[in-house]
């Protein structure tokens, strides 16, 4: 953690650092402490799962669906004390978003924000020879994230941002404009930072190595999808599967209930985005000591938030 820590350093922005020192103080930890937790993220990254569904593919037949499940560690502390903030950045300093975490958790894994705007991500832990190189040294992914959420105002703003950005490791993220009903999903690595659509999706159906033959991703008009990794043929054709019964015919609800539930992917949690209506649906593990039937959070009821609400209460003032 603390060697993560120090060569990450240089290509952390400031106002982390601040947080991170505003938070120590207010209650009384170790500032340092709060950074190793950071890190646990751009160490472990995690198997999740992800999906981009527009227009067509959609019961409303217009909008943006994204979705995004968190498959984590379930023997620490982070199914105990889920936690969702929403920031209202000073003037100058961004945009109102939904951060979907644990307590003082400030960099973004799961959340969208107020400019129709959501992300994704997924460790590509089986990655195949296109990601290249990875790194150690650059922002933290959890960073750059919260970058896109507090700052990005458009799909093309994220474009330049994870182009330009000192990227570290292997990944597969997403990013979802509901001013535009797209999502892309991401290579991103050290070397890789390439965008694919629906018709671009890889490895897809020319998975070039690893696992043959390429029937297990299919494209799908207006869909972009991964399950679990870059090269998982169990969770990806499951998820295509679950997309292909319901496409024309998604909403938020069966979303969660048949495509989620029955992939049976998100055990730590799950968030659905409406980039249409501006809602956010999610889930979370059962904490330690609940039935075991019920602990993955793919399981588990749904809360819904109005993030328009959310984001019109005032900006608290000191």
């Amino acid at each position: 953690m603390d060697r993560t820590i120090n060569i990450t350093e240089p290509y952390t922005p400031d106002y982390f650092n601040q947080e991170i020192e505003g938070l120590a103080r207010a209650i009384g930890m170790d500032s340092h402490k709060i950074k190793q937790v950071h890190m646990f993220g751009e160490i472990t990254k995690g198997a999740c799962s992800m999906f981009g569904i527009w227009n067509e593919a959609l019961a409303s037949g217009e909008g943006l669906l994204q979705g995004r499940t968190l498959d984590w560690d379930m023997n620490g502390p982070f199914r105990d004390f889920p936690h969702i903030t929403v920031y209202h950045p000073s003037e100058g300093w961004g945009n109102d978003f939904i951060n979907l975490g644990w307590p003082g958790w400030i960099g973004s894994l799961t959340g969208m924000n107020d400019q129709l705007m959501g992300i994704s991500e997924i460790g590509a832990s089986y990655a195949d020879h296109t990601f290249g190189r990875e790194s150690r040294h650059g922002i933290p992914f959890t960073y750059l994230l919260r970058d896109i959420l507090q700052w990005d105002k458009s799909l093309d703003d994220t474009k330049m941002r994870v182009k330009t950005a000192d990227r570290t490791c292997n990944l597969i993220l997403g990013v979802g404009d509901g001013k535009i009903n797209e999502m892309n999903s991401i290579r991103y690595s050290y070397s890789a930072a390439d965008f694919f659509d629906d018709k671009t999706l890889e490895p897809g159906p020319w998975c070039i190595e690893e696992v043959q033959p390429c029937d297990w991703m299919p494209l799908i008009e207006n869909v972009v999808y991964h399950g679990m990794d870059w090269n998982c043929p169990t969770y990806t054709r499951r998820l295509s599967e679950e997309i292909n019964k319901k496409w024309g015919n998604i909403t938020p609800e069966n979303a969660i209930s048949d495509i989620i539930a029955r992939t049976c992917t998100g055990d730590v949690h799950n968030a659905v985005y409406d980039l249409t209506k501006n809602d956010f649906y999610f889930a979370v593990a059962s904490p330690h000591g609940a039935d075991s039937g019920t602990k993955q959070a793919y399981k588990n009821s749904y809360y819904k938030l109005d993030a328009d609400k959310l984001f019109a209460e005032e900006r608290p003032q000191l």
